[in-house]
């Protein structure tokens, strides 16, 4: 590798670089990607970078650390489009776009078991079936369910608990369920409410209501009354839906829209499934020098994670290879428009990129606000630099299955992926302090050995609290960090908070119940609450069943596993009868009726 850096690099490589679709590298002295972009026509892209007065300030740093680059060409933009989203993947580069894949949004899944189960799924699409959505929030997703339920009677069971029914349950009394389990309903006439469900699923909702229509009649001329008068309260609430719904007639559509103010932007993205807006998500991006470029590279990554839609509305003009790959990736054809929408469409995102401006603005007024908010609490704590912050809080029940917490922000936001939390074991449990003092040694521990402290500590306690974690950091020789506690005020109202600095412990803060600091310390140490209460409910509900099995006498890790297996869940084990705890491997009649006596007293 050469030597020189800037652009020198791009003039001696251009001579030797050809008019063809491709994918280039922008490489620094060491040989770590910097940036990944892919051109129809690499020469003319890559001169675009020698030309200095039209580089954004961001883009002529990046060019000044070239040392390299490397050139793929493809067959095509639709490949080179491709394997620009691989290999921004691959390498990660600082340059790019890059979207945070701690987001993880949730769908409906149709299991495709022998017999289907509806689901909420979020994640990676590691289970098998048929994924509907994404939907924006867990709400919506449950009101679809709900939906679904009600009118087509799929179960919702998980297979373990359906495969030990003997009689039906309580969702089969109340008509959202067929009763699969215990043969209640024949496997084809179930398979037929799938496939109906199904195609609610898709939002073609006219062609199924006419089918319904049509059975209806069909039962009711064969005098199956009945069976008609089934199909017509099934109509009846398929009606009441659509009354519920948007009137938007989006199906399997989603519309992108882009506000850009200099070289930043919001990218919204906006969910309709069934003729019904499912949300959106919000994205800002920063040091856009070409929008169709950058957008492309943004909807590849967001459609990588994420299922895309049969139809996809961009208010920027995007290339014709977008949609051939986005297709290619999904498997299924997918149509890209951008421009000459009519009527609805038109209406729909002229509201979209409203709504991405005015998001755009809130978050610019919200990034300087919060700017100038951790500058003063800078000065406040008199630190030299103040980039992160750990809060740390501890939950338990009078000692009993105590959790230390710790959560992560930054000037940007919460660092979700960066929490962590303690299961304290060591300190006696009437003994706050010495809890404390069990997650700070070991926090301290780690991060002096991984060179990985924060700029500040924030307690959630008082000034006790405050001498313990000094008296860790003291013992343990990690100075570097500043320390405030941060102790409920006068009849523990929020406003009335007090503050104790690790450089003046004996000397009480007390800040403006309105200011801005006094807020985002709140927003803090409300999220550690947050966390840290969380995180010992499921310590203690993980513990139940297995302390409340412990009790009872001759139940040893073997059996009580094997409760677990079989019945899948704490409450399904205090509800099962004697004959169907005799099933589980190793339980006899005796131990049968000794647990159920246990559970039912």
């Amino acid at each position: 590798m050469s030597h020189i850096t800037g652009p020198a690099v791009f003039h001696k490589k251009l001579p030797h670089i050809s008019h063809k679709p491709g994918v280039y590298r922008m490489l620094d002295a060491g040989g770590a990607v910097l940036y990944v972009g892919k051109a129809k026509d690499l020469r003319k892209r890559l001169t675009n970078y020698t030309l200095a007065d039209k580089l954004t300030a961001r883009i002529a740093q990046m060019v000044q650390k070239t040392a390299d680059i490397a050139i793929i060409e493809t067959a095509g933009e639709t490949e080179a489009l491709l394997l620009e989203n691989d290999l921004i993947k691959q390498y990660r580069p600082p340059y790019n776009i890059l979207l945070k894949d701690d987001k993880s949004f949730p769908y409906i899944v149709l299991t495709d078991d022998a017999c289907p189960r509806v689901m909420k799924y979020r994640g990676r699409r590691a289970k098998t079936g048929s994924f509907f959505g994404p939907f924006a929030s867990g709400a919506a997703v449950s009101q679809t369910l709900n939906e679904i339920q009600k009118v087509f009677g799929i179960r919702s069971c998980t297979n373990s608990y359906f495969a030990h029914r003997t009689r039906p349950c309580l969702q089969y009394q109340m008509k959202r369920c067929l009763g699969p389990c215990c043969r209640c309903v024949s496997d084809e006439d179930y398979r037929a409410q799938v496939a109906a469900a199904r195609d609610f699923l898709l939002g073609n909702t006219s062609e199924l209501q006419q089918r319904l229509t049509r059975q209806m009649q069909a039962e009711a001329a064969a005098q199956n009354y009945e069976r008609a008068a089934a199909l017509r309260d099934k109509i009846t609430a398929l009606n009441q839906i659509q009354d519920t719904r948007s009137g938007a007639p989006l199906t399997q559509s989603d519309i992108v829209a882009v506000h850009r103010d200099g070289t930043d932007a919001c990218i919204q993205v906006f969910f309709y499934r069934s003729g019904r807006s499912e949300g959106n998500v919000a994205h800002f991006v920063k040091d856009i020098a070409d929008i169709t470029e950058s957008l492309e590279s943004f909807l590849m990554q967001f459609y990588d994670a994420v299922i895309p839609p049969a139809h996809l509305l961009v208010s920027e003009r995007v290339g014709g290879d977008l949609a051939q790959a986005l297709s290619r990736r999904a498997g299924f054809a997918v149509s890209v428009q951008s421009g000459g929408f009519k009527n609805i469409k038109r209406t729909l995102m002229r509201q979209a990129v409203a709504n991405a401006r005015r998001a755009f603005k809130e978050e610019a007024a919200e990034r300087g606000l919060n700017a100038r908010t951790w500058d003063a609490l800078q000065r406040m704590v008199r630190a030299p630099k103040l980039e992160k912050i750990e809060v740390f809080d501890n939950s338990h029940i009078q000692g009993a299955f105590a959790v230390g917490a710790q959560i992560v922000a930054t000037r940007a936001g919460f660092q979700k992926k960066l929490y962590r939390k303690y299961n304290i074991g060591q300190a006696r449990t009437d003994d706050d302090f010495g809890m404390m003092r069990e997650v700070m040694r070991r926090r301290l521990a780690r991060g002096l050995a991984d060179g990985d402290l924060p700029d500040l500590f924030l307690i959630d306690g008082g000034r006790g609290q405050l001498s313990s974690v000094l008296a860790v950091r003291n013992e343990l020789g990690a100075g570097g960090p500043a320390v405030m506690a941060m102790a409920k005020g006068a009849n523990r109202n929020a406003g009335n908070e007090i503050f104790y600095l690790g450089d003046a412990p004996a000397t009480p803060v007390v800040l403006d119940g309105k200011s801005d600091v006094m807020h985002l310390l709140q927003r803090l140490r409300d999220e550690a609450h947050r966390f840290a209460v969380g995180s010992h409910r499921a310590k203690r509900a993980q513990n139940m069943l297995h302390s409340s099995l412990t009790d009872i006498g001759d139940i040893g890790g073997k059996r009580k596993k094997a409760l677990m297996l079989h019945f899948g869940s704490a409450r399904a084990v205090a509800g099962a009868s004697v004959d169907q705890l005799m099933r589980v491997p190793g339980i006899s009649r005796a131990l049968a009726e000794k647990i159920y006596a246990f559970y039912h007293g």
